[in-house]
């Protein structure tokens, strides 16, 4: 490819940063116990579909 000139235009894999403390501002009220006593006790969701511009 060099010998053409030419170059990859996929971006590199994202470099996410580790957590080293918990944030304050946001409170943690599960704590990873997922098990729920009664419907509508914990609701989660995920934004890792959202689009940006």
């Amino acid at each position: 490819m060099s010998e053409l000139g030419l170059i990859c235009k996929q971006p590199g894999p994202h470099a996410y940063k580790q957590a080293t403390v918990e944030r304050p501002d946001v409170p943690n009220h599960l704590a990873r116990e997922f098990t729920v006593n009664r419907p509508n006790q914990a609701w989660c969701g995920d934004i890792g579909a959202s689009t940006h511009r």
